[in-house]
């Protein structure tokens, strides 16, 4: 095998080893570098429902709190 493909294939397994979160956060920060825009990140739904309950002092939290209240009595039952 030659010096190229060693490389590579030591780079492999050590990507295999980072967390895939850091792996983006690193592409994010050397688009960022290079003068593009990154791609906005993507938030959880936990992280979603509570800026929706929050938004407009509170005007969806009590539609917000019976969604999850739905939702988890249904993985309960």
């Amino acid at each position: 095998m030659d010096e190229r493909k060693k490389l590579l294939l030591m780079m492999r397994e050590i990507r295999k080893k980072i967390d895939p979160k850091v792996l983006e956060r690193a592409h994010q920060a050397a688009l960022i570098q290079m003068g593009e825009k990154p791609a906005p990140m993507q938030e959880n739904e936990a992280s979603r429902l509570f800026k929706l309950a929050r938004a407009n002092d509170g005007a969806r939290k009590s539609e917000v709190l019976a969604f999850l209240e739905k939702k988890f009595r249904n993985k309960l039952n």
